[in-house]
């Protein structure tokens, strides 16, 4: 990693961490309080909350992807950096920060569920899509780790085309992906698809969504190689 790539990390995450910082307050605060109610109302039969943080985590990862495109680009260009570097600091970026929201998402959980615990409050129920393998907080981290590179790479993938060729060429892709999901749900393939790949869900299946998310990043290039300041609307 060349200094280049140093300074442009640097920069981003320095940016980033901000956001991140007022994203786990609100979604630390938004468990406090759902927690308050659930001891509230212990009393109450059939009473269950469910919460699930990789619903906000995966929302936030996404939205950070394409802010990396519309923020570092411009301003790494007028810096004077390559477009290679700042490619490869893409790559770094979203890796590192699919981690570190991970680990900082599963942590937040296991440490409010053992707050929960000792308050006596079991209506409190988590959802994760690690529950469908061993539910810990080590596999909850590389769950979610495999889970949000892939989110970001789609999202990064999208993004740079919405740079590259506006809102006509973004516009029309997302119109045609649309066409093909309706036609896949009402013709049945889609939908048979989706339970054969769920039907038996090992980690692999998670490994192979990253490396998908992988090839996104790749395909990614053919609108980075030559990408300007200019942002196309």
């Amino acid at each position: 990693m060349n200094n280049q790539i140093k300074g442009l990390l640097y920069y981003y995450s320095t940016d980033v961490i901000r956001s991140a910082k007022i994203f786990f307050t609100i979604l630390t605060g938004a468990i406090i309080a759902s927690g308050i109610v659930c001891y509230l109302l212990l009393g109450v039969e059939e009473f269950k909350m469910y919460f699930a943080i990789p619903f906000a985590t995966y929302f936030n990862v996404a939205i950070v992807a394409v802010l990396l495109v519309q923020g570092s680009v411009p301003f790494g260009l007028k810096m004077g950096a390559t477009r290679k570097n700042m490619y490869l600091m893409h790559l770094y970026f979203m890796a590192m920060y699919s981690f570190v929201i991970a680990f900082l998402g599963s942590t937040l959980q296991q440490v409010t569920e053992w707050i929960f615990h000792a308050f006596g409050i079991t209506t409190y129920i988590y959802v994760h899509p690690a529950m469908v393998l061993t539910d810990n907080w080590a596999m909850r981290i590389a769950v979610d780790t495999l889970v949000m590179f892939f989110i970001m790479t789609l999202a990064y993938l999208f993004a740079l085309i919405f740079y590259r060729t506006g809102l006509i060429g973004g516009g029309s892709l997302l119109g045609i992906l649309f066409v093909v999901i309706l036609y896949g749900v009402f013709e049945g393939w889609l939908i048979e698809l989706a339970i054969n790949l769920f039907s038996n869900v090992t980690i692999i299946t998670f490994v192979s969504m990253a490396l998908i998310g992988l090839g996104f990043y790749f395909i990614g290039f053919l609108f980075m190689r030559k990408i300007t300041i200019v942002n196309t609307r």
